[in-house]
């Protein structure tokens, strides 16, 4: 009897061990979504972001990419993500503020001193400690995207600080931007992306700020005369998965979802240094007057709301310290 049970004990363990590799190379299907267009960075990233998995996993793990805002707008992306209805996004970093205070850091004006060294500082060390600050709320940030420069697009000339003053003016919906512009002397406007070329068509608003590429992407070089380089913000996005989702990936497939991350933010880097050199470009030609203007009035006058944005974040102080470290 004792030989039967062994047998019988040893032919379970054996189908056990059969069965297992055909467990770990289930499929694995891995849903994604962006509020941008199709021509967008986010976009870009997404579908190499794809591409490389399902080559190294030798298509074993796919990705769903839903753009445009079809699963919501970015508050409900980070609220998404982190009950785990959806598995990734791509978000700007000032949306996190909303879960992580000290990502309110993102929100000052003249932060970083142009686009360049932006990326190179967040695609650093201190970019890295700062991706870590998200997992306590459920989510794991795989890297720093496409950083935004927001400048001024509207119908009326800007040349210093002074011709801000009192102009109404749509920013991202975070109290961050709010306070860095009402520093300049605007009224700001938080407003959805999708009713802003309504509201500067019919005068509900005066301007907005905005990158090159999404200038013309959403079709606001229709709709402006004037784009001011003020560079004020060098707004962050972040590749972001719901930390549920990838702590129950097998270890290997977390390692190509890491790899693959990296190396498709690289190619999405490149293709949006690209669609900002083609914005700029197709403004000037469409008539927008373009103006690179001297930056020191914008500069001192934006930077008076620090206090304010930095009230709210603990740590935020800290973090400004290490990035002027890091310049």
């Amino acid at each position: 009897m004792r030989s039967l049970t062994t047998l019988a004990a040893g032919i379970a363990v054996g189908l056990t061990m059969a069965a297992a590799p055909v467990r770990a190379q289930a499929p694995i299907e891995i849903n994604v979504a962006h509020v941008l267009s199709e021509q967008s960075a986010y976009n870009v990233i997404f579908a190499r972001f794809g591409e490389l998995l399902r080559e190294r996993s030798n298509g074993r793990v796919t990705v769903r990419v839903q753009c445009c805002g079809a699963a919501g707008n970015e508050g409900r992306l980070i609220q998404s993500l982190r009950t785990g209805v959806i598995d990734g996004a791509f978000v700007g970093g000032s949306s996190l503020e909303t879960v992580v205070p000290d990502f309110r850091v993102l929100s000052l004006p003249y932060l970083f001193d142009n686009n360049e060294q932006a990326n190179r500082i967040l695609q650093g060390p201190v970019g890295d400690d700062m991706l870590r600050l998200l997992e306590p709320s459920g989510i794991v940030g795989m890297g720093w995207g496409a950083i935004f420069e927001r400048n001024y697009a509207g119908r009326k000339p800007v040349n210093t600080a002074a011709d801000m003053r009192g102009l109404k003016i749509r920013v991202l919906q975070t109290p961050g931007f709010v306070l860095a512009y009402e520093a300049l002397g605007t009224q700001p406007t938080p407003m959805a992306l999708g009713e802003v070329f309504l509201a500067l068509q019919n005068g509900v608003v005066d301007a907005l700020e905005v990158s090159p590429d999404s200038a013309v992407a959403d079709r606001f070089v229709e709709v402006i005369t004037h784009y001011t380089l003020t560079r004020t913000h060098q707004s962050t996005t972040v590749f972001a998965m719901s930390k549920a989702k990838f702590d129950a990936l097998p270890a290997d497939v977390r390692t190509l979802v890491r790899t693959a991350a990296r190396d498709a933010i690289k190619v999405g880097l490149d293709a949006h240094a690209d669609l900002n050199r083609r914005g700029l470009q197709t403004m000037r030609e469409r008539g927008v007057n373009v103006v690179d203007p001297d930056l020191s009035t914008f500069m001192e006058t934006a930077r008076r709301s620090y206090d304010r944005i930095l009230a709210d974040a603990p740590g935020g102080r800290a973090l400004v310290q290490k990035i002027t470290a890091a310049k």
